[in-house]
């Protein structure tokens, strides 16, 4: 039993704290996913932002451990298209991924049947990982490795005892965060999700695909939380983005014996990624209310004195009108293709006269000679009109 040696905190203490800033972090997290689970949206946009997530975390996952698809290849693989034979192996981890993603997805969220991590469910997110890949798989999918092949800083296990070892690392874990999600804190069931991510990657039970298969974990226990499906990616997609500092941390874990820093590091992340997750929401709920009002206020049945058609081309103007900040005229014309086809055949005059009139009405406003959309009209306080 040489793993009581090699790890032995898999039968003592916790060897980790969460700082009051980590713990004021996953308070954050858990009241921006109330924020986001409550934003309605359209099933139009809802599925775009899950096909973006799943698309971005089958990414991430995969480039950490070298897969270098582009997120145009990772997109064409997701719409079913095949990518030249002499990438088929790397097509082949992406789509693997999306199928574990897929499934995990149907298991917690479409028919809330979950079960507590265990060897054998460990295996089979395994399994997935790397099932039709042959040689280019250093592992048997599904199957401990019967002697370490790994070794030095990531501190990986040098017991050739892995039943027992991942046996015990279960239940140890189990134990010490509880195997019902409903008698968990939102708090202790993103600490259990990192933890097993970090020691699964530590002991490296498997030959290949043990970073893989404990994001996907990871994924998995975060999803039991009840962290929407929209935002499924954002860890795997932070370790992606700061590879550098990710491979760091784990060295850390290695040499200290002690996940303190790896948690403030992955906390700190989820919280960024979850309200980057918010500020898009909340820009496509600010976008549909702002199409809807130009809509009203452009109404060519309630137009008097005025074309049906001069409506319309100031309406469709409003709605293609840039939001983001001010424009002169000449950059407004040349760098929107709408604008310059609206405009293209039509007098500056008439135009002055559509910019006027859209501004008369608070659609676009104006800061000396440039223009932006008037969409902070959504935010502010209103005047009071006279009738």
């Amino acid at each position: 039993m040489t793993y009581l040696r090699s790890h032995p905190h898999i039968t003592a203490t916790k060897d980790w704290a969460l700082s009051e800033e980590v713990l004021f972090m996953l308070g954050q997290c858990e009241a921006i996913i109330k924020v986001i689970s409550e934003i309605p949206l359209t099933p139009e946009h809802r599925q775009r932002l899950l096909t973006l997530s799943l698309r971005k975390e089958a990414r991430a996952t995969t480039a950490i451990e070298g897969n270098t698809l582009t997120e145009e290849e990772i997109a064409r693989i997701d719409e079913g298209e095949s990518l030249p034979p002499s990438k088929e192996h790397l097509e082949i981890e992406v789509k693997n991924i999306f199928e574990a993603l897929n499934k995990i997805r149907e298991n917690v969220i479409l028919e809330d049947t979950t079960a507590i991590i265990t060897p054998a469910v460990i295996k089979s997110f395994h399994y997935d990982v790397g099932k039709n890949l042959g040689d280019h798989f250093k592992a048997t999918p599904g199957r401990f490795q019967e002697k370490n092949q790994a070794g030095g800083s990531d501190g990986a296990s040098e017991s050739r005892d892995f039943p027992t070892l991942i046996q015990t690392f279960c239940d140890w874990m189990n134990e010490t965060f509880g195997s019902e999600k409903d008698k968990q804190t939102f708090a202790d069931q993103v600490i259990q999700a990192i933890i097993f991510h970090v020691y699964l990657v530590w002991v490296h039970p498997f030959g290949d695909g043990n970073g893989r298969t404990a994001r996907l974990i990871e994924s998995y226990l975060l999803l039991r939380a009840e962290v929407p499906d929209i935002a499924s990616h954002i860890l795997s997609s932070y370790y992606n983005d700061t590879r550098e500092e990710y491979f760091r941390q784990l060295d850390i874990v290695g040499k200290r014996r002690n996940l303190s820093d790896f948690i403030r590091y992955a906390v700190l992340g989820f919280r960024d990624g979850l309200d980057e997750i918010l500020t898009i929401n909340q820009r496509t709920i600010r976008d549909i209310v702002w199409e809807h009002y130009i809509f009203e206020v452009l109404d060519s049945n309630k137009a008097t004195g005025k074309t049906k058609a001069i409506v319309r081309r100031r309406r469709n103007v409003a709605l293609h009108f840039p939001t983001d900040k001010f424009y002169k005229v000449d950059e407004l014309i040349e760098n929107n293709p709408f604008l310059m086809k609206e405009y293209v055949k039509i007098s500056s005059t008439t135009r002055k006269r559509d910019f006027q009139e859209l501004e008369k009405l608070d659609l676009i406003v104006k800061k000396g000679s440039k223009y932006m959309g008037n969409v902070e009209i959504l935010k502010g306080p209103m005047s009071l009109k006279k009738e």
